[in-house]
Order: C-alpha cells, then sequence, then structure tokens
C-alpha cells in the first residue's frame, strides 16, 4: 500500500514521557467533535498503540525508538478527520517526532496530505537472494533500542527484553555480564523498521536477526556501562 511521510525538524527531543496527556487531549479533541471514542494506549517493545475504534479514523503508533508517529487505516472522510490530521501533526511535532507516516489509498488523501508537506514513499520490493553476514550492522537508536541494517540501510529494531530462555547460538561474554547486571535471561524483540526498503522473508528475518545477535549484544553492553558511571 502507498504511503505519504512528513519529515519534521523537532526541536526538542522525543518526549515519551507526556504519552498519556496526548491521549487525554486527543480523547477530548475527538469528544469535542462528537465521534464518542475513548483512545487507550496499548504499550509494546518500541511502540505505544493507540486504539481510536472504528470509526474510519484508524490506528495510531507512536514508535518511540525511531522518533514517529504512524497512521494506519487513516481516511478523511470529513472535516473532523481533516483537523484531526493536522492536530496529528501539530502534536508530532511538540512530541519531538522526526516524521509523520500516513498509509494513503485515495488519491485526494494523498492531496490532503501533500499539502502538509508529504512525501509519497514508494513500496517495498522483494529482498532477492541469502543474507550476506558481512552486509549486516548495528547501530544505536533512542535510549537502549537498536537498528540492525543491511548494506546500510534500516531493515530492524531491536528493543532488549527479559525472557525465560536463550535464543539459539552461542552467547556471548557481553550478554552473560548484562544478564548478570540484570538478574535473568535477555533477548531481543524485533520489528521491521518503518523505513525498511525490502519485504523479508521469515528465512532472512532469521539470518539478520542470528548475524546481528552477538553484536546487539556487545553495543547494549557498552550502553548500558556508559549509563550507570
Amino acid at each position: 500500500m502507498p504511503w505519504i511521510e512528513i519529515e519534521l525538524s523537532p526541536q526538542t527531543e522525543w518526549n515519551e514521557d507526556g504519552l498519556e496527556d496526548w491521549a487525554l487531549a486527543l480523547g477530548a479533541f475527538l469528544m469535542e467533535r462528537g465521534t464518542e471514542l475513548n483512545p487507550q494506549i496499548r504499550m509494546l517493545p518500541g511502540y505505544h498503540v493507540l486504539q481510536l475504534g472504528d470509526a474510519g479514523i484508524g490506528e495510531l503508533r507512536l514508535s518511540s525508538s525511531e522518533r514517529l508517529v504512524l497512521l494506519n487505516g487513516f481516511t478523511l472522510k470529513g472535516d473532523t478527520e481533516c483537523d484531526f490530521a493536522r492536530f496529528v501533526v501539530r502534536f508530532a511535532c511538540e512530541m519531538g517526532a522526526v516524521g509523520v507516516c500516513v498509509s494513503s489509498t485515495s488519491f485526494s488523501d494523498r492531496n490532503f496530505w501533500r499539502k502538509l508537506g508529504g512525501v509519497i514513499k514508494p513500496d517495498p520490493v522483494k529482498l532477492e537472494g541469502p543474507i550476506v553476514r558481512s552486509k549486516v550492522a548495528i547501530q544505536q537508536l533512542a535510549k537502549f533500542s537498536l537498528q540492525v541494517t543491511y548494506e546500510s540501510k534500516p531493515v530492524l529494531c531491536l528493543e532488549p527484553i527479559t525472557c525465560n530462555a536463550h535464543a539459539q547460538g552461542p552467547i556471548s561474554l557481553a550478554q552473560r555480564r548484562l544478564e548478570k547486571i540484570y538478574g535473568g535471561h535477555l533477548g531481543f524483540a524485533s520489528r521491521l523498521a518503518v523505513h525498511c526498503p525490502w519485504e523479508v522473508s521469515r528465512e532472512q528475518w532469521s539470518d539478520l536477526l542470528s548475524y546481528s545477535r552477538l553484536q546487539a549484544f556487545d553495543l547494549l553492553e557498552g550502553m548500558v556501562s556508559s549509563s550507570i558511571r
């Protein structure tokens, strides 16, 4: 599905502490316009999901690690939806987001977003061939969130989590040291990066995680060590 991104130039850092206030503000905004929606925040690793009901407004996701506001299933049916769209863009600026991404289906919707500065992004294409280990790298996103890159392009986001068992494969000294600090097994929740240019198969996904896991723990250990000094 085509999607549009409005790139922002934030003047502040990402304000994760203000998300609950944002949910209340959004609820008040929607109630004033008679939608009778009561948005609720659901937290996932690296994401905050705002469920907006079935009134055509869809779902709003806040990607903390990538500093993005994402609108899925959003259609512009009238003045309420247009006002809501402008409200979201203003909110994203105030929250310190670097962009607003919107899935788009109709020509009129795309015209509206273009007027707000939106640019149509190309659809992902299938990633051909097996994953080459030397092309996989890791970089820090926000706080302790990490990004796996392939050929220097974003492909997966990793969020450190506690888990009941180790993933298959070797366990590095960095991972053991971190688990000693936190008193339990550690792993990563993984998800596709918003700006990933490819469609990734399950086998490729597994290889990306396998090739990046040791690098990820090394980088994470350095980040944790710096934060507790």
